[in-house]
């Protein structure tokens, strides 16, 4: 018997399985039927307490049976939706910006005036903590984050467009006195190539 079962429940699409369920379904009907033609005659006559608890009894094993078969067919209902949902809510891929178009831009206009911006062009941008300052369609120069000698992030750099690089004078702009050609904050260094910028 159980490898009959077993040869229906593994059987193309679960046919079997199915099969099964639907009989138990039906039988269930049946003895709920039943159970309730019972109930309308013992209401109408007197019966042995006896029986009652017996009824009782079988009542709540079909109750709790009905449950079970219940939470089966739901959970295995709920999986396929669950992967399907899961599908849908895969995030889309990340966009990269069209070619020549930098990777992250931040305008400048609350900092400076209209038409000044930052922006990493290339990953070896972002790598290196290197931003670009433009303005409008013009090139102004670059300012980096500078690496110390033990690899860690110490002040900026900041280098006008032509490469040539802005050093910070005395006070509180500067980085400290080890480093004089770097500025202390990424603020002061775009500041700077922002006041050696000339517009062609």
């Amino acid at each position: 018997m159980s490898h009959d079962m077993d040869a229906r429940d593994t059987g193309p699409h679960g046919v079997g399985a199915r099969a099964d369920v639907a009989a138990a379904r039906d039988e269930a009907v049946r003895a709920i039927d039943g159970l309730d033609a019972a109930r309308r005659r013992a209401e109408r006559t007197r019966v042995d307490p006896g029986w009652e608890r017996q009824v009782a009894d079988a009542a709540r094993v079909l109750s709790a049976a009905a449950r079970e078969l219940t939470r089966l067919v739901d959970d295995r209902g709920r999986e396929p939706a669950a992967r399907s949902a899961g599908r849908r809510a895969a995030p889309p891929p990340a966009r990269r910006p069209p070619e020549g178009e930098p990777l992250v831009t931040l305008d400048l206009a609350h900092r400076l005036a209209p038409g000044w911006r930052l922006c990493q062009v290339t990953l070896a941008d972002r790598d290196a903590h290197r931003w670009h300052l433009r303005h409008g369609d013009h090139a102004a120069g670059t300012v980096t984050h500078a690496l110390g000698l033990r690899g860690r992030r110490t002040g900026w750099e900041a280098r006008d467009a032509r490469g040539y690089r802005l050093r910070p004078g005395p006070g509180p702009d500067a980085y400290r006195l080890a480093a004089p050609h770097l500025w202390a904050t990424r603020a002061a260094a775009v500041l700077a190539v922002a006041r050696a910028h000339r517009c062609p």
